[in-house]
């Protein structure tokens, strides 16, 4: 089956799971403003840090729904203009569903200033760090399945490697972000920002354009200007 109806398949799984609470949550926030209802306000008794944690249990998962297609998409593109089958196809696979699992367990570390116990924050430091495996796993493959290809590098290739690009330097800064000493300097600064939107922007805007531009003669049944395609690909990374 192909890597991008497995990543199809994940990010599924974290929808069905994840959007009640982020649902579940705006109906809170909509009876403590209509009712009155003390849940998050601490004026009335509520308790901020609970809508904290609810948010976060839902975001830092919806990260991996954005990021999840993004990935199934990039490697149907390698094993494509690489003339090669993706490498180690069962760990990728593996990988994949290991993002989404490992996504539910690590909303803590967005809170290492927000006054939890030593001991929470060094379990969701210690989960943060262990998810960056799948992840890091799936550059190796990708970066392996290069190996001995014969390389063309049409408009949707060079999307591809910048998402290699990018996103390796998102993975990085997150591992910063997982050691508690640099968290607890670096929360509320552009810092984080900086590690959501090599993520985000750098990881799922590539593979949206490499998707666009690899399917688009499925999608419209005519091909782009390939010149010009590849001149937006490498201006958009300079």
């Amino acid at each position: 089956m192909p890597l991008f109806v497995w990543s199809i398949y994940a990010v599924s799984v974290v929808m069905i799971l994840a959007t009640p609470v982020l649902a579940m949550s705006l109906l809170l926030v909509v009876v403590e403003r209509w009712f009155g209802v003390p849940i998050f306000n601490p004026n009335n008794g509520g308790d901020p840090l609970l809508f904290q944690h609810l948010f976060w249990f839902y975001s830092h998962p919806a990260v991996y729904i954005m990021i999840l297609p993004a990935m199934g998409v990039i490697s149907e593109v390698f094993a494509c203009f690489a003339r090669r089958r993706v490498f180690g196809y069962a760990f990728m696979v593996y990988a994949m569903l290991m993002i989404g699992v490992v996504g539910f367990m690590v909303w803590g570390h967005h809170m290492v200033v927000a006054g939890q116990s030593p001991l929470a924050n060094l379990i969701f430091s210690f989960r943060a760090v262990s998810g960056a495996g799948p992840a890091a796993s799936k550059v190796f493959n990708l970066t392996a399945t290069l190996y001995r290809g014969q390389i063309t590098y049409e408009a949707p290739m060079l999307y591809a490697f910048g998402f290699v690009g990018l996103f390796t330097m998102g993975g990085l800064t997150g591992l910063f972000l997982a050691s508690i000493p640099i968290d607890v300097q670096a929360t509320d600064t552009y810092f984080v920002i900086a590690h959501f939107h090599y993520v985000m922007v750098g990881g799922t805007v590539s593979a949206f354009f490499a998707a666009l531009h690899f399917w688009w003669s499925k999608i419209t049944g005519r091909m782009y200007p390939e010149t010009w395609a590849r001149f937006a690909a490498v201006l958009m990374y300079f």
